[in-house]
């Protein structure tokens, strides 16, 4: 998982060290089951590696993941895709020993065992892991997204191009889900929307080919901190210009100019055309203030995440709205993806870019307190928050070129 790259700050001090070592000690699965500390099998042609959630009566039996009626679920949908399960898959599950009465795996069981899946991920170097279930993606997940997982329902069909893995991260539903739904409403013909669904992940991770990244992107090389209002105002002024494309994002101490004590602590813009080529990230004072107000008034397009944000406190900051809006990362997300909970540009970074979320060090101080209006942004040292901020308007932008391309839209 990515360690956080706020080093100036206290804040860092918060986050808790994960274990590298399997802790079956605690777990004590392996000694109750037939197969301890269940080795991935699988010949891998294809190098995508096969998540489930736990072995299985007959599993621990044979020693063996998947060879149950789940696995011949899942072997069949695979073959619609031109993938054998044995032949092209390497398969493991989320923790590696049999639990009694084939009970799903506990929070502590995942924690203890996720060195294993860490190590077989290191081992193998998969292209593409296909993680089955709830279990199994919080599993994997939980390896390089530090934020709240949520259940399958939030990642299925999603292709993450993992920076921490190097990986593409395509969750499913676990197979079982579907022999359930034959045993419900849906008869012995199951539920014809989910096994569509769930043969069409399949298929689509099947084409992936390679690792997402011959060179891992340093987002954080990018954006550069300027502390001079002077030299942040001629870098604008530039940017105006020259023309192109701008994402901008403040940083403020509170949700609503209008509350007592609100007021902007800084500001950053990613400056472009199909992609980046210059971000800034600059206190809110003298000389930066007035080209920033050039920048807003000018017709370069301009992109932002949750927009209105944006657009309210530039009223009320200098009394006139935006010109020319182009894009907005979160209704765009909403028009892609109708799902609850992925729209922040954090989630979708990760999605789209494979960069996992920014803000663990930090997000407890952007928010108010119980009772509060206004945030703890000023105990934030000066340089982490100015990264954070300029990481916000470079992610907005390169999200918001994904989106427009997924949709079709041309670039102005």
């Amino acid at each position: 998982m990515s360690k956080g790259f706020f080093a100036s700050s206290e804040i860092g001090k918060m986050r808790v060290r994960e274990s590298l070592l399997p802790q079956c000690g605690a777990c004590g699965l392996h000694k109750k089951c037939n197969s301890p500390k269940m080795e991935p099998t699988g010949k891998g042609n294809k190098n995508i590696l096969v998540v489930a959630e736990a072995p299985g009566r007959e599993e621990d039996r044979e020693g063996i993941q998947l060879v149950g009626d789940s696995g011949k679920e899942l072997q069949k949908h695979f073959r619609k895709a031109g993938v054998e399960l044995r032949e092209d898959c390497f398969l493991t599950n989320s923790i590696i020993c049999h639990p009694a009465n084939n009970r799903t795996p506990t929070n502590n069981e995942l924690e203890y065992c996720r060195p294993n899946l860490k190590n077989t991920i290191e081992e193998l170097s998969p292209d593409v892991i296909i993680p089955l279930g709830s279990s199994a993606t919080e599993q994997v997940l939980s390896l390089c997204y530090p934020s709240d997982i949520g259940g399958i329902s939030r990642w299925a069909g999603m292709q993450i191009p993992s920076q921490d893995l190097n990986c593409w991260i395509c969750p499913t539903w676990h197979p079982a889900a579907l022999l359930y739904a034959m045993r419900g409403e849906f008869s012995k013909h199951g539920n014809p929307v989910l096994n569509k669904a769930f043969s069409d992940h399949l298929a689509a991770a099947s084409k992936l080919e390679g690792k997402p990244w011959k060179k891992v992107p340093d987002y954080k090389s990018k954006v550069e901190v300027v502390m001079q209002p002077g030299k942040a105002a001629s870098i604008i002024r530039k940017m105006i210009k020259k023309g192109g494309i701008v994402a901008f994002d403040y940083e403020t101490t509170s949700l609503k100019p209008e509350w007592e004590g609100s007021e902007i602590v800084s500001c950053s813009v990613a400056w472009g055309r199909d992609s980046v080529q210059k971000c800034i990230a600059y206190p809110w004072h003298g000389e930066a203030i007035e080209a920033t107000q050039e920048l807003i008034r000018s017709p370069l397009p301009k992109i932002a995440s949750n927009m209105k944000f944006e657009d309210r406190w530039t009223r009320a900051e200098f009394g006139h709205r935006v010109r020319n809006w182009l894009w907005d990362t979160m209704l765009a997300s909403h028009v892609i993806d109708f799902r609850p909970y992925i729209t922040s540009i954090k989630f979708q970074a990760f999605a789209l870019l494979g960069f996992a979320p920014y803000d663990e060090h930090i997000k407890p101080l952007l928010k108010s307190e119980k009772g509060k209006k206004i945030n703890r942004i000023r105990e934030i040292a000066l340089p982490d928050l100015l990264l954070y901020n300029g990481l916000d308007s470079l992610l907005e932008f390169e999200v918001a070129m994904l989106q427009m391309a997924h949709l079709g839209i041309p670039l102005p």
